[in-house]
């Protein structure tokens, strides 16, 4: 009976669980004082048990004490002792005591239970003590545990190794940094261990603030996003509304990421997660590191380049028309010079501008199309809120078509045979430029002439009333590959 009760309470079978650093793991006892006792409890009463049995076999005659009524002039009661023995054995025989009177005696067997139940009751509530004793030993050691944990915790590897692009802190100019971030997490050209690195990249529309984190690809996963650029939102003095990336295999990591950081940051509740294709600073970002920052490190492995001639592609799209609320009837594909889009102010009117790479000359020209239709402001306010990403020629099919979102693709028209030429020259000419080109909106109506908000180079021409109603900016990277 005391070996096995002393292995139940054995301080090495308590287990518990409890939550340590956000992590569920074991708390078990170690042993100590609280598990002495408890074997020493189970001791005392296996003794007291032991002691009674002796009592009960061995005591001679199994003398009972009754007591009955007194006969003596007091009146009060007086104990008989009374020796029952058996018969022709000479042994004593276990019978039931005889109670004279109406008030039970203590007999010797009474006597040996009495030392059973006190050693037992002592027992008790020594293993109570001994148990709550173990309880704050326990309760000890998961703050100890906690403690250590938050020690650790200071000291393990990070989540990833960051760099700092754009200079610390004190070289930024956080006047300059926008509110509208970019954000892309992929593999990179360069092996570690066998394996392609993954990086993080961040960075604000205007990219003065630019943040780098190298991931290794057994870490890249929602939670170690969340905590990346939750970090990178507390470093920052410019908070972010709007949150934009544009890879589109990596769209559900990184929502669920971003919605993450949107229901437990402090301040985050009104953060935009936009999918889009409109990141074009990031892009530019990326393709700078891909020709200055990869080729330099170790374990560089270049990726085949893709043609970016205009030719038929391998797979055949189907695409929906244009839905009716940006519908529109007539459009005039068109030219710009360079320089005159450069002098274009943002915010001047209503759409987006994208930055434009180095290396063109101003009197380069800029292929775009003019849409006409009386409904200018609702259509200008749709394509801004529906992430107008580009508009492009499909050669396979013979369809121009405007892109909006991440992933959602419209037919604009079936281009006739007569303006498939005129539409050939607009995707060549935008793909010399690296994918730039434009989408203009102008209300025929009442817009008066087709004109940028933007002083003539001929004064001559500064008489004339009129201007477009809204002027995106945009990059096509359908032809690159890289979504």
């Amino acid at each position: 009976f005391g070996s096995r009760q002393a292995r139940l309470l054995e301080p090495n079978g308590l287990e518990d669980t409890g939550t340590v650093a956000g992590r569920d793991m074991p708390l078990r006892d170690s042993g100590g004082g609280g598990g002495t006792m408890a074997f020493g409890a189970q001791r005392w009463a296996a003794f007291c048990l032991a002691a009674g049995a002796a009592l009960l076999r061995w005591l001679p005659g199994q003398a009972f004490f009754v007591c009955g009524p007194s006969s003596g002039p007091a009146g009060g009661n007086e104990c008989v002792q009374r020796f029952v023995r058996g018969s022709g054995s000479g042994k004593a025989s276990r019978v039931r005591p005889t109670v004279v009177g109406a008030t039970p005696a203590t007999s010797s067997c009474d006597a040996a239970q009495l030392i059973l139940g006190a050693g037992l009751l002592s027992g008790a509530l020594v293993a109570m003590h001994s148990a709550r004793r173990q309880r704050r030993m326990a309760c000890n050691r998961l703050g100890a545990t906690v403690l250590a944990a938050t020690a650790a915790k200071k000291k393990e590897v990070p989540l990833a190794k960051k760099s700092q692009d754009s200079g610390s802190d004190e070289t930024i100019d956080w006047s300059q940094v926008s509110d509208e971030w970019e954000l892309d997490c992929f593999s990179r050209p360069v092996l570690r261990e066998g394996k392609k690195m993954w990086e993080l990249n961040i960075c604000d529309e205007n990219a003065v603030y630019r943040r780098v984190a190298q991931m290794k690809p057994t870490r890249v996963n929602s939670v170690v996003v969340q905590k990346l650029v939750q970090i990178f939102i507390e470093e920052s003095k410019v908070k972010p509304k709007v949150i934009r990336f544009y890879r589109k295999v990596m769209k559900n990591m990184l929502t669920v990421a971003l919605q993450g950081i949107k229901d437990s940051l402090p301040g985050m509740r009104d953060l935009k997660i936009i999918p889009s294709r409109s990141c074009h600073m990031l892009r530019n970002w990326l393709a700078y590191r891909d020709r200055q920052v990869y080729p330099r490190m170790e374990g560089y492995t270049p990726a085949p380049k893709r043609k970016s001639l205009v030719g038929p592609s391998m797979v055949k799209m189907n695409y929906e028309g244009l839905p009716r609320r940006i519908e529109f009837n007539r459009y005039a594909v068109t030219a710009i010079n360079l320089g005159s889009l450069a002098r274009v102010e943002p915010g001047a009117i209503p759409g987006k501008l994208c930055r434009i790479p180095g290396g063109f000359a101003d009197t380069d020209k800029v292929y775009g199309i003019v849409i006409m239709t009386e409904r200018d402001e609702v259509l200008c306010n749709l394509l801004t809120s529906m992430e107008l990403a580009g508009v492009r020629f499909d050669l396979e099919t013979g369809e121009m078509v405007m892109d909006l979102g991440i992933d959602s693709s419209y037919k604009i028209e079936k281009v006739s045979s007569d303006d498939a030429d005129s539409c050939i020259k607009f995707e060549k000419g935008k793909r010399e430029l690296g994918g730039l080109h434009f989408v203009a909106v102008h209300n025929p109506m009442t817009g008066g002439a087709i004109a940028l908000p933007i002083s003539a180079d001929d004064p001559g021409q500064n008489d004339q009333s009129g201007c477009i109603a809204g002027l995106w900016l945009l990059t096509d990277y359908s032809f690159q590959g890289d979504e």
